[in-house]
């Protein structure tokens, strides 16, 4: 990111991006983050991926699940067992979009149940929300304070993270899964 040039500033900050990795929140609040390379010795299993709503649900977020699904997809991944995926758009216009792109018809094929857009489990309302007090999601929903999306625990990541997680069926990021499936081990 650059500025005009001969601007003045108080100080500079540089950032070397390559440095930077996935991260996710713990459960609780948005501000307990964590790098997931971090929860390895954890290996937090889940039983709810929820990607989408109005702040994971644009159409970038989508592309970005799809590329995860279309991966798996094409090394004959499924969704972990007992793992449900629930994705939904942020607007009609991003559902459209994603049906004309063939994404729709690839979450179906992975076992994603897709909801459409509106209200939904960030605000412990409809599919995607948790039940019970033991299960725990993974989303890229914005909070994840308790009782937002159920009794349950809430993670937070991005939404590559999320559907990564999903085939997994533990917090994973997309790279590492990568990394896994490529050595054969999940």
């Amino acid at each position: 990111m650059r500025s005009d040039e001969g601007l003045d500033y108080d100080s500079e900050i540089e950032v070397d991006c390559s440095a930077l990795e996935p991260m996710v929140a713990r459960p609780g609040d948005p501000g307990r983050g964590v790098a997931v390379s971090d929860l390895s010795s954890e290996r937090v299993a889940i039983d709810i991926a929820y990607g989408g709503s109005c702040t994971g649900g644009k159409l970038e977020d989508i592309e970005a699940y799809h590329e995860v699904m279309k991966w798996g997809a094409d090394r004959g991944l499924r969704l972990a067992p007992g793992v449900e995926f629930f994705l939904q758009f942020g607007s009609q216009d991003v559902r459209e979009r994603s049906d004309r792109a063939g994404m729709t018809a690839v979450f179906l094929q992975m076992g994603v149940q897709l909801v459409e857009p509106g209200c939904g489990a960030c605000i412990n309302a409809g599919p995607g929300a948790s039940s019970r007090a033991e299960q725990v999601t993974v989303s890229a929903i914005n909070r994840n304070f308790p009782g937002r999306s159920g009794p349950g625990s809430l993670w937070l990541g991005s939404p590559s993270t999320v559907a990564a997680s999903a085939l997994a069926g533990y917090i994973v990021s997309f790279a590492s899964l990568k990394d896994k499936v490529t050595v054969g081990s999940l």
